[in-house]
């Protein structure tokens, strides 16, 4: 169900949303919106290969790594080549804790738009 009360299809819970013309996975799940982690590091840092900045980071902050291992699901997202695959997913929350671990001029309006306008768009 959306905030509305209505029901919501697959293909309507499971969208794209776009911040700096950077794609964000993100999946309906558990009555709130779970965000692709790997994403999020990748708008963030830029980096070529943010699975392995996200990996890396997790290892040097202790506390980081525990926290993700702990709160964040692996939720199914389609993948560029359309496939479904898990990936490791947090909510608004969870994005919060991910930036604040995160050094990159970019994270404050990414705070704001995750804050202010993630949970209501569909």
């Amino acid at each position: 169900m959306d905030d509305n009360g209505k029901n919501r299809n697959k293909e309507s819970q499971n969208k794209l949303i776009v911040f700096k013309g950077k794609e964000i996975r993100r999946a309906w799940r558990d009555n709130e919106w779970f965000y692709s982690l790997v994403d999020v590091v990748g708008v963030l840092t830029e980096s070529v290969n943010p699975t392995d900045y996200l990996k890396k980071i997790r290892k040097r902050d202790e506390m980081l790594g525990i926290y993700v291992g702990t709160n964040c699901p692996h939720v199914e997202m389609k993948t560029t080549t359309g496939k479904n695959r898990k990936t490791i997913a947090g909510n608004t929350k969870d994005i919060f804790r991910l930036i604040q671990s995160i050094p990159s001029k970019r994270a404050e309006p990414f705070t704001f738009v995750a804050g202010a306008g993630w949970q209501r768009s569909a």
